[in-house]
Formats: structure tokens, C-alpha cells, sequence
């Protein structure tokens, strides 16, 4: 039988949303810490990845494009004058099989950390993405992003200790 290799970039429109658009979110709530906000970004994340199609150059994958203009999303949401992102609900931490005490726990913890060492974390540890993914999304070098989750990791180890 031959099987036949579609790549990531050559799916519709439709297909990538199915495909990436639970990355896109996860990703988007790591930053904003709000679910409705963090949906909110999906939708515009593949708005904004329609209307700017024409200028992928197809250096990264279709997955690592989406990622990159969620993060710019993000930030700039919160860079807005209306955005007040101390918020932070239940979801961030659902789907992994943890008491109630240590979740909240390490959700303070998350919230210790600065804005890149959360994002980084969340990257690495959560969505599963290699140094060189991360590397491509946040515009740091693959060294840099090593020495700043290992800085990361080890604050994060640090809060959990004082608690």
C-alpha cells in the first residue's frame, strides 16, 4: 500500500484549526492566564494566520507559525491598556492527575516566575516542544533557551520548597 506524506503546511485552512487549534490555546493561556482570553486569541491567532498566509515563508512549520503570531497576540493583549493579567483560573493546570494542595501549589509557583520563565516552562514541560521549537517561537537562540529554562526550572524547585 502506498501511503501517502501530507505535510502540516499543505493541510487547509479548516485542517490546521482541527489540528493546532488546541496548541494555539494552551500556548495563549499560558501567557494570558484566561480562558475566554485565551479563546479569544485562537480565533484571532488563525484570523491573522489567513490574512497573512501570503507571507509564510515556510521556514518552520505551519504548527511553529501559529505559535508565533499567538505569542505576539499575546503579548500585545497584554501590553493593552485593558488587559490586567492577574487573572488566572482552574483549567491552567487541568487534564494532569494532581491532589488539590500540590496544584495549587504549583500554580502559585508559575506565577513566581517571570513572564519568559513561565512561557518557557509552559513551552518545554507542558506542550512538549524541543529547544530548537521553542528557539523558533520566542526568536531565542537554542543555547539561550537551555540557560533560561534551566534558570527557570530551578526557581520553579525554589517556590515549591518555600511552600
Amino acid at each position: 500500500m502506498n501511503e501517502i506524506n501530507i505535510t502540516y503546511d499543505e493541510l487547509s485552512l479548516p485542517k490546521l484549526y482541527e489540528k493546532f487549534s488546541s496548541d494555539v490555546f494552551k500556548y495563549s493561556f499560558s501567557i494570558l492566564k484566561h480562558y475566554e482570553e485565551a479563546q479569544d486569541a485562537v480565533q484571532e491567532v488563525f484570523v491573522k494566520y489567513a490574512e497573512s498566509e501570503h507571507s509564510f515563508k515556510k521556514e518552520c512549520s505551519s504548527k511553529t507559525w501559529l505559535l508565533i503570531i499567538a505569542r505576539s497576540y499575546c503579548y500585545n493583549k497584554i501590553k493593552s491598556k485593558n488587559f490586567n493579567n492577574e487573572r488566572i483560573d482552574d483549567s491552567f493546570v487541568q487534564g494532569y492527575t494532581i491532589d488539590f494542595e500540590t496544584k495549587m501549589d504549583i500554580k502559585d509557583a508559575l506565577l513566581q516566575l517571570s513572564e519568559e520563565h513561565n512561557e518557557l516552562i509552559h513551552l518545554k514541560e507542558y506542550s512538549g516542544y524541543s529547544y530548537k521549537e521553542i528557539s523558533e517561537i520566542t526568536k531565542l537562540s537554542v543555547e539561550n533557551v537551555k540557560i533560561k529554562l534551566f534558570r527557570a526550572r530551578q526557581q520553579l524547585k525554589k517556590y515549591l520548597k518555600d511552600e
